[in-house]
């Protein structure tokens, strides 16, 4: 089978317009990514490097903001941050907590 590409025909019904984006798995992660923003310069290096584009730089402060119901906490942004405002802690700290 060397060289044999798999093709899908279609999508299955109601996944037409679907893409990994599009799908909220915040509810499975373990580690969740926390800005300090009293460090934070807004440079946009986690933005730059997060897999999901689920970090971004936001006005009014200019600071990282972090959308968790797509977020998977892989930790990228935090290892990537030249200033160490992004520390990954446990989501069990955060479940029930509205935030």
């Amino acid at each position: 089978m060397k060289g044999k590409e798999i093709v899908l025909e279609s999508r299955p019904a109601g996944w037409d317009n679907v893409t990994a984006a599009g799908l909220k798995t915040g509810n499975w992660r373990t580690l969740r990514p926390v800005v300090d923003v009293d460090i934070c310069t807004g440079c946009g290096t986690c933005e730059s490097y997060c897999p999901e584009n689920t970090i971004y730089v936001a006005a009014p402060d200019g600071k990282a903001c972090v959308d968790y119901d797509y977020c998977k906490g892989c930790g990228v942004c935090a290892n990537e941050c030249p200033f160490e405002a992004i520390e990954m802690k446990p989501e069990a700290e955060y479940v029930g907590k509205g935030g």
